[in-house]
């Protein structure tokens, strides 16, 4: 006779038992996104390589309700108040890991090669590594991306999971609302091989997709209501357009889809960024040949009918402007690189269409076809997965050079700040003029072409807000610093003695004036 009481089963039989229901292909995609994504970004783990927002947060994170991300502050004290770049940049790795597991489930992706290179590609797209020169906020945000992602599972894969699927996505936008265009492009995706299917009617198709867009409608409408109630005794900042999000114009619709289907253009294309290969884009061209290739040949052998083989194309052409759609949703703003991780499922979905042809079309007459695409799709994309790898290192020892050089540069400013006539220990620092030939300063003219938002060369990192923070928290200069523009610096730039001083590092452009240290660093 069974046992008819319900027993707590111990950590090992629970753990072995999830460990047999974890499919085989998801167990190898997390470990191999594990394992590449650390090799790709172990760089920025291993060293503290700031921006100018890491050093304003090295060792606390205390902003995001003003920007629309409420719950950002709150799931930030999880990993601690400091700026730890090892520790946020495991858990990054481990969230990133279930995006991609649960993205491959939904694209229903298996093989093993094909596994592997949708992981690649998705824990090295450039967007991780803008993310990672934030590194404060970096888990917090990969966290915010796997709610995405798993928004979208939870409404294509349960009956009830609308839902919990719309809290999922309400969740993920109060963190970081530019992953709604995942969650968007995933639903899309699933829904696409659903009607290649052929089992759902039209009508079936449609009503799933109203309900899917009713979870897009339903979580962004509930977000939008909670920045409300949050913010209604702070102003929402206008960053990167966030203040109107949600404000949808007709006029300005048609530019602004024009905007999402051209910037894959600018990316893979005309390569605007400089995160390929040159010859990448010819390889993109064969990618395309091919996918076309074989949707041509799946929609002959499926025969789905006038109705659904037009869906099918509809949906086909909506998948990249899903993944994009933060042109629709901060029409005002400017567009940083964090915000555009939904590109990169422009290139999981050749790997998926390759899988779907493999299990739907296994006649010998196009199995020549069939090898050749995949040939090509997964080389294509390998190719891809390595160039942001190539790119993520470039632009982490970009960081790495200009840390040295502000440090070196700043250690010789402070020696002839302390040695200047009259300075006594805790007198103020004023940095005097413009910043023209200070943002200018470049001495390492080979790394110009690393274009990945976040990463500051020694002028931008030098001429930042936070330089008074950086003298603080990396030299040990514990006066306080008054920056060029600020008000103490306004008022000794009107002196006729100030305008007569040299320039540094001139003899003379360093003077105690009126009790404080004024330092003439430009005209």
């Amino acid at each position: 006779m069974k046992d008819a009481y319900w027993t707590l089963k111990s950590p090992d039989a629970w753990a072995a038992e999830l460990w047999r229901r974890v499919p085989a292909y998801i167990r190898l995609t997390f470990f191999a996104s594990v394992l590449l994504g650390l090799a790709v970004h172990f760089y920025m783990f291993v060293n503290k390589l700031p921006n100018h927002d890491d050093i304003a947060h090295l060792f606390s994170m205390n902003y995001g309700t003003a920007s629309g991300r409420w719950l950002l502050p709150a799931v930030s004290l999880l990993d601690g108040p400091f700026s730890t770049p090892w520790l946020l940049g495991l858990l990054s790795v481990l969230f990133l890991a279930v995006t991609v597991c649960l993205s491959v489930s939904l694209l229903r992706i298996r093989r093993p090669l094909a596994c592997a290179a949708a992981a690649a590609v998705m824990v090295s797209f450039p967007t991780v590594t803008g993310t990672f020169t934030y590194m404060f906020t970096a888990s917090p945000y990969f966290f915010s991306l796997m709610l995405a992602a798993l928004s979208a599972y939870l409404a294509v894969r349960f009956r009830r999971g609308a839902l919990p699927g719309a809290a999922a996505l309400v969740l993920s936008m109060s963190i970081y609302q530019s992953y709604f265009e995942v969650a968007a492009v995933l639903m899309v995706g699933a829904l696409l091989l659903e009607a290649l299917d052929g089992e759902r009617s039209f009508w079936e198709l449609i009503r799933r997709g109203l309900r899917l867009l009713a979870v897009l409608a339903a979580a962004m409408a509930v977000y939008l209501l909670a920045v409300r109630v949050t913010t209604r005794h702070i102003p929402l900042v206008d960053y990167m357009g966030l203040s109107s999000m949600g404000s949808l114009s007709l006029r300005e619709l048609p530019r602004q889809i024009l905007q999402s289907y051209w910037k894959y253009v600018c990316v893979f294309f005309l390569d605007k960024n400089n995160y390929h290969f040159g010859f990448l884009p010819c390889a993109f061209i064969l990618v395309i040949l091919c996918c076309g290739a074989l949707g041509a040949l799946l929609l002959r052998k499926r025969r789905l009918g006038p109705a659904r083989t037009a869906l099918v194309l509809l949906l086909a052409a909506l998948y990249p402007l899903a993944g994009d759609l933060i042109y629709i949703m901060v029409p005002s703003g400017e567009v940083h690189v964090l915000m555009i991780y939904g590109l990169c499922y422009i290139l999981v979905a050749p790997i998926a269409l390759t899988e779907y042809t493999e299990l739907h079309l296994g006649d010998v007459s196009a199995r020549t076809l069939r090898a050749a695409a995949r040939w090509v799709i997964l080389a294509a994309v390998i190719l891809a997965a390595y160039s942001y790898a190539v790119t993520a290192n470039s632009a982490y020892l970009k960081m790495d050079l200009s840390l040295r050089q502000c440090t070196s540069y700043s250690t010789r400013l402070l020696d002839k700040i302390e040695s200047c006539e009259g300075y006594r220990e805790g007198m103020p620092v004023v940095l005097l003029g413009g910043k023209t030939r200070e943002a200018a300063l470049s001495p390492t003219p080979e790394l110009d072409s690393v274009q990945v938002g976040g990463v500051f060369d020694f002028g931008r990192l030098r001429t930042s807000y936070t330089y008074g923070l950086f003298l603080r928290y990396y030299l040990g200069f514990t006066g306080e610093v008054f920056l060029e523009g600020s008000e103490r610096a306004l008022a000794l730039d009107g002196l006729d003695e100030v305008r007569d001083m040299p320039l540094y590092p001139e003899a003379g452009s360093i003077r105690v004036i009126d009790g404080a240290v004024a330092v003439k660093l430009n005209g």
